[in-house]
């Protein structure tokens, strides 16, 4: 995992007319279609809303792509949550978080105590937007889904977790003494960006989970299953394979998915992923396609929604210290490329542009984009939002 910024550019910078094959630099107005909305009194109201209104309600699974530590993009997406209304939000933590999540996001008044214990438990999730929509979604019985690898700035809950499932005390034992040598190790080092990789989990080897694996093998398979599931997780902490990340996040989204899926019918319920940008498009081989396959099989409409701030502030997501952690960003420098775009948008609006024209235009022949990777955004987001002012979600402190 890495904590650096996972920022996403979008760009589309070449059109070609009707009947030519020839790139040219600049977007024409024409495909730069500007939809106005802002947020006033905790809701969204324009014209602009008005279209995503519409988008949303006539889909029955919604992707957000998100740039992570921006604290409009979770006030968005649980606005998006009560147009859906969705059996689940699928987020980017493990299901062993997610269902910690689920219990602590009930009780606000205990999350400062939490988060003083584990300061970055629920990841991205350990900020105050991010818990705010947790709490919304228990609060309309919208379950929360976790589809990644196991979570290595939250090991001494997963060894806590794994405790409360063993039957014999010796493992139990076992277990929380681990809980016990991570968060030793690791609970000093949140508060130092330099020394994140000195992590724990860094370090853990196959080996010895396969030694917990022997010790459990006559435990149940709730407990069994957290450990292969660790296994699996040990070379996603290292960033040795991203398609191995990949293949969980779909094997955890199936897992969810079984109960609703038989050899008559694909029953798939009504889904908000909120993801990072690059786990969100269409048309790539990222959890996001598995679930448009999904939903193209059960004859369900999908709609992907990509956010970007223009300006303002972001969480760096680390240290957690919200004097270092929320630094300044600056879109027109991040994305300079993405110029036409930011410079229509004005003081404090967001801005929703329709990128279906030019994903037609593209598959007509009439628009190229010469940059291989930049195609596959604008062929995989329906729409792109764009936000003024962006401001960084802080830490629960």
């Amino acid at each position: 995992m890495n904590l650096k910024n996972i920022l996403l550019a979008l760009f589309v910078t070449t059109f070609i007319p009707s009947g030519f094959s020839q790139t040219v630099n600049k977007v024409p107005d024409s495909l730069l279609t500007k939809n106005v909305f802002f947020y006033k009194n905790g809701n969204f109201e324009g014209k602009g809303w008005d279209l995503i209104k519409k988008e949303v309600t006539n889909s029955h699974i919604v992707f957000v792509g998100e740039q992570h530590g921006v604290a409009e993009v979770p006030v968005f997406s649980g606005k998006i949550a009560d147009i859906l209304q969705p059996k689940a939000l699928v987020v980017e933590i493990d299901p062993y978080t997610a269902a910690q999540l689920e219990k602590t996001a009930k009780n606000p008044a205990g999350y400062s105590d939490y988060f003083k214990r584990k300061p970055y438990d629920f990841a991205f999730y350990s900020w105050q937007e991010e818990m705010n929509l947790i709490h919304k979604m228990t609060l309309s019985k919208i379950a929360i889904w976790g589809v990644n690898e196991i979570n290595f700035l939250s090991m001494p809950t997963f060894f806590e977790t794994l405790a409360a499932t063993s039957k014999q005390a010796s493992n139990k034992k076992i277990a929380l003494k681990k809980a016990n040598e991570f968060a030793k190790n690791d609970f000093p080092l949140f508060g130092d960006s330099n020394k994140y990789s000195d992590f724990m989990a860094y370090r853990m080897k196959v080996s010895e989970v396969d030694s917990l694996l022997y010790d459990f093998r006559n435990e149940s398979q709730v407990s069994q299953k957290m450990l292969r599931d660790l296994k699996t997780s040990i070379p996603i902490f290292a960033n040795e394979s991203y398609e191995a990340r990949v293949s969980l996040m779909k094997k955890n989204l199936l897992n969810y998915l079984y109960p609703y899926i038989t050899a008559d019918e694909i029953k798939i319920p009504k889904l908000l992923f909120k993801l990072g940008g690059n786990h969100a498009s269409r048309g790539s081989f990222e959890v996001s396609n598995l679930a448009d396959n999904l939903a193209d099989a059960a004859g369900k409409k999908s709609l992907h929604i990509i956010v970007i701030g223009k300006q303002g502030t972001i969480n760096g997501m680390s240290p957690v210290d919200n004097s270092k952690a929320i630094v300044a960003y600056n879109g027109l420098e991040e994305f300079k490329e993405f110029l036409p775009f930011f410079e229509k948008v004005g003081e404090n609006e967001w801005v929703v542009y329709d990128l279906r024209p030019i994903r037609r235009l593209v598959k007509q022949d009439k628009l190229k984009i010469d940059n291989p990777k930049l195609k596959t955004y604008v062929l995989g987001y329906d729409l792109l939002v764009l936000i003024d002012k962006a401001t960084g979600d802080k830490f629960v402190q």
